[in-house]
């Protein structure tokens, strides 16, 4: 079996290999590549199927599931829909799905693509994930809750149950200031533990998942239904605009807050993590709504028509992206030089910082140098007036002039707070500090002078 043939699409190949398989010893029919995951009930493989011609098939994932645990129904029963004509965009493609004694094995299409933890750790935590793809995530989860059932079948809600960042595979992700979060495709895997609805059951037969992103009931206190998931997604919530897991037993809105996550969307989490499922949202496509509905009210408001403003410097000083010079004077190096590093690749900012860091690092290494080895005239200085002039003031004065040159484009995803300071308001926020030191070194040397404890005026 060819892989490149091109008379054949990838449906046709994946029904023309599940008809073959019918009439072979299916386990010598894969090589495994690698073994993905193990634990005491499952074991998950990538494997390709190798041909009678020497050719192979593939890569596709392979999973060995304890069927005596019980668990993995869920991939029987979706296995069954598609093979009825059902297709899930959110759902990974089943190829063949069996039982040999104890243990089903599960094979299905290998999703190309990076999983969401991997994902926010590449670009960082922003409230930018709750416009697109944290809804998109809330409807790819609602087809789940549809249900698998076929025609002339009774559809009842599939649970997943272990909702978190590494089983949420996302496809062509990337970042820009201009377009924002983009995407071209998200899977949910790993259906191993998900469950059927039950109607009148008090509590899951077996009880599995990841703490931070479970709910209570998933531990005994009662039948996981949509709602628990909700909960699983509410932590994801978080994750997304944290880049860290909400951390059980705590208060969730004090962690929203320590973590500057904007109200509204700190709402959207609390509601979605509350311990009562009757307070959660009723479903993931409400939650998903409410969550873009959250940041509408969150983000930064900027003018959507922005009308041009002659200077003497330049014919318009503004752009689609906002006004630019306001008061139309000549800007600064530094700020040019900020402006340029954020049209560049994020690749170049990240070179830029870390020489502007290394700098930083210089500057301090002289500042220690200086108090525990006074030369000239401070060498009559007491040692806590020279650590209180260089490590305060000097220090204080170095930081806001690296942080000024900084590319900031990570930092403002990663921190919500950050973002919210742009233009005149960061630069106000500057000089305010700058403003700050400077009174205090003022203070400093008036009562150094006045008490005698040093004399500044012989130097």
């Amino acid at each position: 079996m060819d892989t490149q043939s091109p008379t054949y699409s990838d449906d046709e190949l994946t029904a023309a290999l599940a008809e073959h398989l019918a009439s072979l010893d299916r386990d010598d029919s894969y090589r495994v590549e690698r073994v993905l995951k193990r634990s005491s009930v499952e074991a998950t493989e990538l494997v390709y199927f190798e041909g009678t011609g020497g050719g192979s098939l593939g890569p596709f994932v392979r999973k060995r599931i304890d069927a005596s645990a019980q668990i993995g129904g869920a991939y029987e029963r979706l296995f069954a829909a598609q093979r009825a004509g059902r297709r899930f965009e959110h759902l990974p493609r089943i190829v063949d799905c069996r039982r040999v004694g104890d243990e089903l094995n599960v094979v299905m299409e290998y999703i190309e693509g990076e999983t969401l933890g991997a994902l926010v750790d590449r670009l960082g935590a922003t409230p930018d994930y709750a416009r697109e793809l944290y809804p998109a995530l809330c409807d790819a989860v609602g087809e789940l809750h549809a249900g698998f059932a076929i025609a002339g079948e009774t559809s009842a809600p599939v649970i997943h149950r272990d909702l978190k960042p590494s089983n949420i595979i996302v496809t062509g992700a990337n970042y820009t200031p201009d377009d924002g979060l983009t995407f071209s495709s998200l899977v949910i895997i790993d259906l191993g533990i998900a469950r059927v609805w039950r109607d009148g059951a008090d509590a899951d037969t077996v009880k599995f998942g990841t703490r931070p992103y479970a709910p209570p009931e998933q531990y005994g206190f009662g039948q996981t239904s949509v709602r628990s998931d909700v909960y699983a997604l509410g932590a994801l919530l978080f994750f997304c605009l944290t880049g860290v897991d909400p951390k059980p037993g705590l208060d969730l809105r004090e962690q929203c807050e320590a973590r500057g996550i904007p109200a509204p969307l700190a709402d959207a989490v609390c509601m979605s993590m509350a311990l009562d499922p009757a307070k959660r949202f009723a479903s993931a496509e409400a939650l998903g709504r409410a969550t873009r509905a959250a940041y509408d009210l969150s983000r930064p408001v900027r003018p959507l028509a922005p009308v041009a403003v002659r200077t003497p410097a330049s014919e318009t000083v503004l752009t689609p992206q906002g006004l630019q010079n306001p008061a139309g004077l000549p800007r600064s190096a530094a700020s040019a030089a900020c402006g340029l590093l954020s049209r560049g690749p994020e690749s170049l900012g990240r070179i830029w910082n870390t020489l502007v860091c290394f700098s930083l690092l210089v500057f301090f290494a002289g500042s220690h140098f200086a108090v525990f080895h006074p030369t000239g005239a401070t060498q009559s200085y007491p040692t806590w007036l020279l650590i209180i002039e260089y490590f305060f003031f000097v220090d204080g004065l170095m930081v806001l002039m690296h942080f000024a040159l900084l590319d900031k484009r990570r930092l403002r995803r990663r921190f919500a707070l950050l973002d919210s300071y742009r233009g005149k308001k960061l630069a106000k926020l500057w000089l305010k500090a700058l403003g700050v030191l400077l009174l205090c070194m003022i203070v400093i040397v008036a009562v150094a002078n006045a008490t005698g404890v040093v004399d500044t005026s012989a130097t």
